[in-house]
């Protein structure tokens, strides 16, 4: 049997949900950000601005921990090294300073990570408004 012809009011219901629901299905996914071609002068920003907030957290975790400024950049991984940042921060730092870190400096350095990522991820923004 055909549900249409049981309950007429079923298939002007289907029908109706139809027309709501597909276009939804059918638009096209947003597209990805294009990613802006910037000036030199803006490039140039970008670069000061990245050594400037990478100094700044290494300067963060240099108070935090009481370690030099070379203890900790020997502690930061390579940029596109396939590691968790943090985890090799605290184990380098900890073998270095030959003591654990404390739950509360590991969450200052947390938190000063999350400055970072926030100030980085920020930054394109600002170099395309100079």
């Amino acid at each position: 049997m055909n549900a249409a012809k049981i309950c007429p009011g079923l298939r002007a219901l289907l029908l109706s949900v139809s027309l709501v629901v597909a276009p939804s299905l059918q638009a096209a996914p947003p597209a990805p950000p294009v990613p802006a071609v910037l000036t030199p002068g803006q490039a140039a920003f970008m670069q000061a601005e990245t050594r400037r907030i990478e100094e700044n957290f290494i300067q963060k975790v240099m108070s935090i921990t009481g370690a030099t400024h070379a203890q900790v950049v020997r502690a930061i991984p390579a940029k596109g090294r396939l590691t968790d940042r943090l985890a090799r921060i605290y184990s380098f730092l900890e073998r270095d300073l030959n003591a654990p870190l404390t739950d509360e400096q590991q969450a200052l350095i947390y938190a000063a990570d999350g400055e970072r990522k926030q100030a980085l991820k920020d930054l394109p923004a600002q170099a395309a408004a100079k």
